[in-house]
């Protein structure tokens, strides 16, 4: 992500006088909207790219896949993030210089979904849920292979991100209920005190073991269990040698080796992608749950630093693709090569190259 996005408590405007959510600097706050403006581009572009790559390679055949769908859902959130930070007040687009609705009714409606961030935080934690996902999607396909073939199916796996999409936005409600619309007042978006005192507080707390710190003790405890069997296949593999001088005995043996590297490296990806989510996402949510427990003091230069993190994962995932996973890196190049000479080109649908996941591929690699 994802999958793209800062914490609801990001809500020090009330800390400063003026309404500047970068402190007094003139040069600091200009300079930090145009390095969201920066994110914003790349996040859009970058996740924009590895859902046209997954939609119209060898015809939409990634598709069958159900990790691809996955890996789909959570590219198109971290672009759907990218857009939002051109949307949201604060972040290109200077809270001050934002032209607001004047009505009360469509107000308090844009201050409570957009400069309340809603809009960001619902595609947010649904990259943090689709990662968790992806994360027993990946165990499954290693630790229970069998089960695998019959339990991950494409139409279950569509039902679930459908249900994803809907239940989410219940996932970041609390943030709703941390801003009011004042239409004296310039802007207009005014924070409250909403989870700094009961029973705001024990909602916040509950949503965000809920909606963070769950999925994470998840997502660890599969990639570790993935990698110590990993290791174990790895050795046993090396152990084991054909019998005889038959090609019978050799090509199983080959078979399952190329079948466990490929496994091997698309759970690299997927797992080199949650790691750096979460290096990104935890220091926020971390400073700001201590913050709303008024276990810690209100810190501009924490907030900058970790407020950057935050954006900064919704822009990770497409270069991690490309750094870790050939295949990717081939569908993404083969894209730009098209995009650069369409005329002399084979359109990306029909190129030649192999997907990152096909539906044989599915078959032997990812059970």
């Amino acid at each position: 992500m994802t999958v793209t996005i800062i914490h609801q408590s990001l809500n020090y405007s009330n800390a400063t006088s003026d309404g500047n959510d970068f402190g007094r600097d003139w040069y600091v706050k200009r300079f930090m909207h145009i390095f969201y403006g920066v994110l914003a581009g790349i996040a859009t572009l970058g996740n924009l790219l590895v859902c046209i790559i997954i939609l119209t390679r060898k015809n939409g055949k990634m598709m069958k896949s159900s990790l691809n769908l996955l890996i789909l859902s959570m590219a198109f959130m971290d672009c759907m993030t990218g857009i939002m930070m051109f949307v949201v007040p604060s972040f290109v687009i200077p809270a001050a210089d934002y032209t607001y609705p004047r009505h009360i009714i469509s107000g308090t409606v844009f201050c409570r979904i957009f400069a309340s961030q809603y809009a960001i935080f619902y595609f947010g934690f649904g990259s943090v849920i689709t990662i968790t996902a992806i994360a027993i999607e990946r165990w499954i396909a290693i630790a229970k292979p069998y089960v695998y073939r019959h339990f991950i199916t494409v139409k279950r796996t569509k039902r679930f991100l459908a249900y994803l999409w809907i239940l989410n936005i219940a996932i970041p409600l609390d943030i709703v209920f941390q801003i009011d619309y004042d239409i004296h007042r310039q802007p207009p978006c005014k924070w409250n005190s909403f989870v700094r005192k009961p029973p705001g507080i024990y909602f916040f707390v509950v949503l965000e073991i809920v909606r963070l710190y769950i999925p994470f003790v998840i997502i660890l405890s599969c990639y570790i269990d993935i990698t110590r069997r990993v290791i174990i296949s790895s050795q046993a593999t090396m152990v084991i040698k054909p019998q005889g001088n038959g090609l019978l005995h050799s090509l199983p043996l080959r078979r399952a080796t190329n079948t466990a590297t490929a496994r091997r490296k698309v759970t690299i990806m997927v797992a080199v992608s949650a790691f750096a989510f979460f290096v990104c996402w935890l220091p926020n949510e971390t400073y700001f749950t201590l913050y709303a427990l008024n276990a810690i003091s209100y810190n501009i230069n924490i907030i900058r630093i970790t407020k950057t993190l935050i954006l900064a994962s919704s822009c990770l995932s497409p270069f991690i693709y490309a750094a870790t996973n050939d295949e990717y890196r081939q569908g993404i190049w083969s894209l730009i090569k098209y995009c650069k000479s369409p005329q002399k080109l084979t359109p990306p649908s029909i190129a030649s190259a192999r997907n990152t996941i096909t539906p044989v591929e599915t078959k032997n690699t990812f059970f």
